[in-house]
């Protein structure tokens, strides 16, 4: 194929990659949960001129900051406000394009400086590139889905611009990509504090390689890494600082310590304090939530009262104190799982390598020489990345940008033997990855066309319209819930699985009256003797409702009011706050 061809090729598939896009903005199901909720609290106190609430030990600011920019424009309501979120992942996904362009002709340059005599790539560089874009486009339908509210693709795309910079440099690219990169990895920590630890190593293993050369070389290199940790360490540095001094200690970020106390020690997830279990960790929590009723447990959160859900916007605050403490069958368990979770998100994409091993058994081959395998480096770093997420926690919507530096450059590895089968080889290369490309795209048409028709007419126009968080929202604006006005929330459902329905109504959870081990609230419901044990303490917080969901209820248990259509119910404090 010519490079002009190729070219328009590379181009008209990126605009349908957008289009497919907007489709999925537009059409895709409702995705929502406390992350969410939480990024959605963090941009519009950013707007608000409460930036404070963005240093924050769980939850980093990059994507949130992103989401504020937009809000300053779009000026969005609580009605319209997931559409913003959905239409601007968007415009992150069409980053997410330019930055695999950017890490594939990368590839391509550096394997372009193969010394003479070295066999010729097996797959074509336009075929290389196009080959990023297919993955991307199917992780817009599996891994990373635009319609949630996560700063994954954000970070996906920091880490493919960063490599692209590193395969830059590394074939000779000027200074100019040193303080570039280190913008980028600082850019990349303020979006996900994972990006910490794989910047670190990245700095630090290009200055020790940069001591190992001789002259000229030597002095480029280790000047371009200290450099790096410079830009690196302005953009990161105060943000350390601000959390470290928030938190007591000095910190990159919480979510590490919580993480492994709750994957690796088993460790509870809510109200450790109150149940005096933490598992195998340790530690005396200093800001727990006040236990404000027994029977059921009520909790509240008016100590530290921030973001809509205060227990899920600042888990990091309510948590201090909690220390994890190394359990070694806790880990040998967590590798068992993480190791089968890993096995299904392989099985379950096996395009790619269905797709290597077709190009080997049709003539491709490995390169003979170490120095043919361009994009080492990248490879290295995301096998870093699926290390560090590996023992701990293993999410698939961590796995793209790792799967991306991984794949593509065995891909760019493979060499052809000369003469008519090389030829072959190539052809057979470029017809498979078109192949696969148009696969992927018919995938999310159809899927997109069968959302829209299943989607009803009188909600056409509202992207991540919920049929039963919105009513539920207008149902409690209907009973005089004002914005700013404090509740309480009653159950696993209606507290923790998604908790955007009380952001959408305007107001904020201040209490919780819990269900003991996930309980039928209905049930804990009708078990309580005294039911002003628990009323009349969230009444002098000035509450104005509990809300909960009664699953399938066959009868409107006394004193609760249905929410439109929905299976959740308010239930009035009638001395709350008005």
């Amino acid at each position: 194929m010519t490079s002009s061809r190729s070219r328009r090729l590379l181009v008209l598939y990126a605009f349908l990659m957008l289009v497919i896009a907007f489709g999925y903005a537009r059409y895709d199901v409702y995705m929502m949960d406390g992350d969410g909720t939480a990024f959605l609290d963090i941009s519009q106190a950013l707007t608000d001129g409460h930036a404070g609430l963005a240093i924050n030990g769980y939850w980093n600011p990059g994507y949130p900051a992103v989401l504020a920019a937009v809000r300053m424009v779009v000026h969005p309501t609580r009605w319209t406000e997931m559409a913003m979120v959905r239409y601007t992942n968007v415009a992150i996904f069409g980053l997410g394009i330019l930055a695999c362009l950017f890490l594939t002709t990368g590839l391509v340059r550096l394997r372009a400086q193969r010394g003479p005599g070295e066999p010729g790539a097996a797959v074509p560089d336009w075929a290389l590139h196009l080959l990023g874009l297919t993955f991307l486009t199917l992780s817009a339908g599996r891994e990373l889905p635009l319609a949630t509210v996560r700063s994954d693709t954000l970070l996906m795309v920091l880490l493919l611009l960063a490599m692209g910079l590193g395969l830059r440099l590394q074939s000779g690219s000027g200074f100019w990509a040193w303080p570039v990169l280190g913008a980028t990895l600082g850019c990349a920590y303020l979006v996900k504090s994972f990006a910490f630890l794989p910047s670190m190593f990245l700095v630090l293993a290009v200055l020790v390689f940069g001591l190992t050369r001789k002259g000229s070389e030597r002095t480029k290199i280790v000047t371009g890494a200290i450099v790096t940790g410079i830009v690196f360490a302005v953009i990161a540095g105060p943000y350390v600082l601000a959390i470290s001094r928030q938190l007591g200690h000095l910190s990159t970020g919480d979510s590490a310590r919580l993480n492994y106390c709750y994957f690796i020690d088993q460790t509870p997830r809510w109200h450790e304090w109150y149940l005096h279990d933490l598992g195998h960790a340790v530690g005396t929590f200093t800001h727990p939530e006040a236990v404000i009723a027994t029977q059921p447990p009520v909790f509240s959160f008016a100590a530290h009262p921030v973001g809509t859900f205060p227990l899920w916007f600042d888990p990091a605050y309510w948590t201090v104190g909690l220390t994890p403490h190394f359990w070694l069958k806790g880990h040998v368990e967590r590798l068992i799982r993480c190791t089968e979770l890993f096995v299904r998100y392989l099985l379950g994409r096996p395009e790619a390598f269905v797709l290597l091993g077709v190009m080997l058994a049709f003539g491709a081959i490995w390169p003979r020489r170490r120095a043919s395998l361009v994009g080492g480096p990248a490879v290295v770093w995301g096998l870093l990345m699926l290390g560090i997420y590996f023992p701990i926690d293993l999410q698939e919507r961590y796995l793209m940008a790792p799967f991306l530096l991984v794949l593509l450059p065995l891909f760019a590895w493979l060499q052809r033997r000369e003469g008519n089968e090389g030829e072959r080889v190539r052809w057979i290369a470029g017809a498979l990855v078109v192949l696969m490309a148009g696969v992927a795209m018919m995938q999310a048409v159809s899927y997109l066309a069968e959302r829209r028709r299943q989607e009803p007419i009188a909600h056409r126009g509202e992207a991540g319209y919920n049929p039963e968080t919105n009513p539920m929202a207008e149902a409690l604006d209907a009973m005089g819930l004002k914005p700013g006005d404090k509740i309480a929330c009653f159950g696993d459902t209606a507290c923790y699985l998604d908790h955007q329905w009380a952001r959408l109504a305007g107001a904020q959870i201040l209490a919780e009256v819990e269900t003991p081990n996930s309980a039928d609230p209905q049930q804990v419901w009708d078990s309580i003797p005294d039911k002003h044990a628990v009323t009349e303490p969230l009444q002098k917080m000035g509450l104005r409702f509990i809300v909960t969901k009664f699953a399938n209820s066959v009868r409107k248990p006394e004193g609760w009011v249905q929410l439109g259509d929905s299976d959740f119910f308010a239930y009035p404090l009638a001395n709350g706050s008005k």
